[in-house]
């Protein structure tokens, strides 16, 4: 204890007799003295450094005026150096950027071949798929045309049967329709019929019967149209709407061709009708036996 009260009491001393001028001197003095060595104190607690004893025995020097502006001189003139050395690093930083890039110059060969770039061909069209509407085996409109100027009427039923030689389709009396009108020409046999309670309301059946070797012939006599394939009742139906208010239909059993056609009747009304009465009527009694 003694001694650390003897320590202190030489420390403020050293502190009273040492001239108040580092008040007064620069910033630069100030953290030259701040970074003085102090590697020599000892850490551990109660003890001094021995190298230090001879420094608390020595009465400390005073610094002259000469001395202290000798001092300044020399660190203006350190500062001074070392911003012409910045100065000089920062001209030699500014040159490399300045300084342009050499580009090689490119040698060509005249006697190397010269490889064009392989153009790139164009995108394949793409066409768009058209669905084949179906057809008739065999559309001869011709014959047609020349059935409807040649046909004869006839006054009933089972004379134009005898003319023909087949029984004709026909629709029964207990379907609402009558008979109009029957005609025959060039094979066919055409009957038309009239709805009872519509009057508006038409239908038309024709019958052929093909010989053997005679191809298969669409005589319903209406050309470009939009068919439409059925297969529902097990028989080929071909139909299709010539207008708002007719449909007309075409199908073949055994060695018979029929078509029907229809006028103010709804298309869903005429499906119905050739369907599920006429083309069955044709499956049970038109067969080749």
């Amino acid at each position: 204890m003694k001694f650390g009260k003897t320590l202190v009491l030489l420390m403020l001393l050293a502190a009273i007799q040492f001239p108040c001028y580092a008040a007064e001197e620069d910033k630069e003095l100030s953290l030259i003295a701040a970074e003085q060595d102090r590697s020599g104190e000892d850490e551990q607690l109660g003890e001094i450094n021995p190298a230090l004893k001879d420094s608390i025995t020595t009465k400390p020097t005073q610094e002259t005026d000469k001395e202290v502006k000798e001092r300044k001189k020399k660190l203006r003139q350190t500062r001074k150096e070392k911003e012409k050395a910045n100065e000089q690093k920062l001209k030699e930083t500014a040159n490399q950027k300045e300084t342009p890039v050499k580009e090689e110059p490119i040698i060509i060969n005249p006697n190397e071949p010269i490889i064009e770039p392989t153009p790139t061909p164009p995108p394949p069209v793409v066409e768009p798929i058209q669905t084949p509407q179906p057809t008739l085996p065999t559309l001869q409109p011709a014959e047609t045309t020349t059935l409807t100027n040649q046909k004869a009427v006839y006054a009933d039923f089972a004379e134009v049967a005898r003319a023909v030689k087949f029984i004709p389709l026909y629709m029964p009396k207990k379907s609402g329709y009558e008979i109009t009108g029957i005609y025959a020409g060039q094979g066919v046999a055409e009957v038309r019929y009239g709805r009872r309670w519509e009057p508006t309301v038409s239908l038309t059946i024709k019958t052929h019967k093909r010989v053997d070797g005679e191809e298969l012939q669409d005589i319903s006599g209406v050309t470009g149209v939009k068919w439409r394939v059925n297969n529902t009742t097990g028989t080929t139906i071909y139909i299709a709407k010539i207008s708002e208010t007719q449909q007309v239909a075409a199908w073949a059993v055994g060695h018979y061709t029929f078509s029907a056609q229809a006028e103010n009747l709804s298309f869903a009304g005429f499906h119905s009708l050739v369907a599920d009465e006429l083309v069955e009527l044709t499956a049970h009694y038109y067969l080749d036996l």
